[in-house]
């Protein structure tokens, strides 16, 4: 039972008291919590407390609701910040999970006008194309497909088979330092809603037309040489991004 003579509203102590069974693990994501019935015989409390208390728990994101099926744990998202840039590795440690990468595609390619623009490559020029899956306990995340100056390509390629050789988890920002001699000093992004389409659902495992973010990331060093354009889809259930910025 739930001790109404204290201060604290019945339906915060619930709440605070399924938040920690959340956080120790009896109830796992995706998996369901008790009924309102339930939790209402257990804790010797009304049916409108119980409400309350998982209605502010869906609101902040630790449950949801399924119609006619009953309240579940949501999944932990990544909660990235766009003020600077993070590793991936850290990014899915952060939420728990055991993160990997995976090398989907390499190769040579013809230089669209778009990406011969951007990286500032001679007509007809040729880019180095690299996709990479970045997943959590197995479980596809991310999806980086990745555009490079052939010279910048093939040290960046090199590296990424060296990590996913040694298990190790990367995204393509990961593969900038000592061990390429590359070092970019600035990334321009733009980030859109999109909804996956064939390939990009087969890659991330989720349906057809699920939304997705797209962040487009332009990576140049200090004196403004293209490194890299990235296009990187996550998937909206397992990342959300936030800022801060200053009011005019």
């Amino acid at each position: 039972m739930l001790n109404s003579q204290e201060a604290t509203p019945l339906y915060q102590k619930l709440r605070d008291i399924l938040r920690k069974q959340v956080e120790d693990g009896r109830y796992l994501p995706d998996h369901a919590i008790p009924s309102e019935r339930d939790l209402c015989q257990q804790y010797q409390i009304s049916r409108i407390t119980v409400r309350q208390a998982i209605a502010e728990m869906i609101n902040e994101g630790i449950l949801y609701r399924k119609q006619g099926k009953g309240t579940f744990v949501a999944r932990r998202k990544v909660n990235q910040g766009l003020s600077r840039i993070v590793t991936f590795s850290r990014t899915v440690m952060d939420i728990g999970m055991k993160p990997s990468t995976r090398i989907l595609f390499h190769g040579l390619l013809p230089a669209g006008l778009e990406v011969a623009s951007i990286l500032k490559l001679p007509d007809a020029g040729q880019v180095l194309k690299m996709v990479l899956l970045g997943q959590g306990d197995d479980h596809p995340l991310v999806v980086y497909e990745s555009y490079f100056p052939p010279r910048v390509g093939k040290k960046m390629l090199k590296e990424a088979t060296t990590r996913e050789k040694q298990g190790l988890p990367f995204s393509s920002y990961d593969l900038y330092g000592r061990n390429t001699g590359l070092y970019p000093a600035r990334v321009s992004q733009t980030l859109e809603a999109v909804a996956a389409d064939n390939l990009q659902a087969r890659m991330l495992e989720v349906p057809k037309a699920t939304a997705l973010l797209r962040v487009t990331s332009i990576f140049t060093t200090r004196d403004h040489s293209p490194l890299e354009l990235r296009r990187a889809l996550y998937r909206g259930d397992y990342y959300k991004f936030n800022v801060v910025r200053d009011l005019a």
